[in-house]
């Protein structure tokens, strides 16, 4: 087996990569896996959810995935409109899973987000308000209550009598 020597962008040593435990941070770029994880632990939260917007960007399109419109676009909306990183993945989340919008139109990018950013703000807000109504509220009560059965009967239909013709007619 052929041996594939890469460096890590973290401490810049050289190393087999098919023989070490890796992480491969971006096409061509690896780190060793503690290397990694320490510079996970040293993000800041920020950081974390730049990550986790491009990573959710990028296998939400796939092969269709733009990354320099994406970038751009994400630049603008939190520079113009003071959107947040977590903020813009939750959008995305919420019109993709939650309201199962087909990725056909997007042009691999995030171009829908100022038009639906509201509407998903309002979504996890009515979620979160939610929470807080029902977290001091005692569920158990709920569960032990007899379940009520309704009988609903089938409304009478009005069957029209066959029209009976005279035998006589016949002869």
């Amino acid at each position: 087996m052929a041996k594939h020597y890469v460096k890590c962008i973290y401490c810049n040593q050289q190393f087999d990569r098919d023989a070490e435990p890796t992480k491969q941070v971006s096409a061509r770029r690896y780190a060793h896996m503690n290397c990694w994880e320490e510079h996970l632990a040293n993000m800041t939260q920020e950081e974390k959810d730049i990550q986790a917007f491009f990573d959710y960007v990028k296998s939400l399109f796939g092969s269709d995935y733009n990354y320099i419109l994406t970038k751009k676009l994400a630049e603008r909306y939190v520079k113009e409109n003071n959107y947040t990183y977590s903020g813009m993945l939750k959008t995305l989340k919420w019109y993709y899973e939650k309201e199962g919008n087909s990725i056909e139109k997007s042009n691999g990018s995030i171009g829908i987000i100022p038009y639906i950013y509201k509407q998903a703000f309002d979504y996890y807000y009515n979620l979160y308000q939610a929470q807080i109504i029902n977290k001091e509220k005692d569920l158990s009560n709920f569960t032990k209550q007899k379940e009520k059965v309704f009988n609903i009967e089938s409304p009478r239909v009005y069957v029209r009598p066959p029209h009976m013709w005279l035998e006589e007619e016949d002869e």
